[in-house]
């Protein structure tokens, strides 16, 4: 079964492939970076799904965690960067190798 797993769900479950036997909740907050309630919605979508199980006050990766987060490590990491794209607007004319270029000498630091 494929599963959807955004950015920050992947993050927390590499957290988790990281630690050795688990984490305490408070830790895996702590390492991911997280506000808590958005923490709060990703660690209970990742119960719900069985990826994350919690046992003895310690958070890891379950069988089937572990297996989708393996499976899906190279799909989820060289997906689309939205940030990467250059808005239209702020794109000029390409110079060519050839062109004369005089740069604005105001602009230059002195």
């Amino acid at each position: 079964m494929r599963y959807q797993l955004d950015r920050s769900s992947f993050f927390i479950m590499r957290i988790l492939y990281e630690s050795d036997t688990g984490l305490q909740p408070y830790t895996l907050l702590m390492r991911s970076k997280l506000s808590g309630e958005v923490f709060l919605k990703i660690f209970k979508a990742l119960t719900a799904r069985g990826l994350v199980v919690e046992k003895n006050l310690l958070i890891s990766l379950s069988k089937k965690g572990l297996e989708v987060f393996l499976n899906d490590a190279t799909n989820i990491l060289s997906g689309p960067k939205e940030w990467r794209k250059v808005p239209a607007s702020m794109l000029g004319r390409k110079i060519d190798v050839n062109d004369f270029y005089a740069p604005n000498i105001f602009l230059l630091k002195r």
